[in-house]
């Protein structure tokens, strides 16, 4: 995936096997470049992957790691899909599953002719109607920041395959944490972009893509240290 700012030479490849951060000093760029993102306008930065232009839409940008909410209605949604097609491609899972259902469905008969009254009780069961009666949730309680971004990292890379950009995200760590959170974004092989106003961290990117206060642009590849 190649990210492109219109007016300036970088081709920011923001890629799987590798760490990418953008640093953009200009305070008045670095916030036409996040208004930009933010409002999807596809006028002024361009994403391209295997020749072809990405929609911003596709790009998940994530502005706000603070207030970040996992049961959010769209990744609930993904969560519910997922788990309904991993329990239908387990025909063990699935049978067991309906076994217990039946087994709810007989109970349930059992005190219906009790009463003189018809009463119709429907036998098939809607797993995703089901899990919101059980309200399947994610835990959003934290001890840390670290912890909560982690599992950000975590839950995009199992429910998601998109590019994920965050925007001044990174002073809230410290190294040691942004350490550990480029070894676990390397591990998983997400697609991950790092977008700054300013970076003076010891931590080296592998691919660190620089626009300076006098807009000169340039790339600094790392081999990490």
């Amino acid at each position: 995936m190649i990210m492109k700012i219109i007016g300036f030479d970088l081709e920011i490849d923001i890629n799987q096997d590798g760490t990418n951060l953008l640093v953009v000093n200009d305070y008045k760029l670095f916030g036409k470049v996040c208004y930009d993102l933010n409002q999807i306008n596809q006028d002024n930065i361009v994403f391209i992957n295997n020749d072809k232009i990405i929609n911003i839409k596709d790009i998940i940008i994530f502005s706000d790691i603070l207030s970040f909410n996992f049961n959010d209605k769209s990744i609930i949604t993904k969560l519910y899909n997922k788990l309904f097609k991993d329990i239908i491609s387990n025909s063990e899972i699935d049978n067991e599953l309906k076994d217990n259902f039946m087994n709810i469905s007989k109970i349930l008969y059992d005190e219906i002719e009790n009463y003189n009254i018809d009463i119709n009780l429907k036998e098939d069961i809607d797993l995703i109607k089901y899990f919101k009666l059980v309200r399947i949730e994610f835990e959003n309680e934290y001890r840390s920041l670290f912890d909560k971004f982690i599992d950000i990292l975590e839950v995009y890379s199992e429910l998601y395959d998109q590019t994920l950009i965050f925007i001044n995200a990174l002073s809230y760590f410290t190294n040691e944490e942004i350490n550990e959170i480029l070894k676990y974004i390397t591990y998983k092989k997400i697609s991950v972009l790092f977008l700054e106003n300013s970076y003076n961290r010891s931590v080296y990117f592998e691919n660190e893509y620089i626009i300076d206060n006098d807009f000169y642009d340039y790339t600094v590849h790392n081999n990490g240290s």
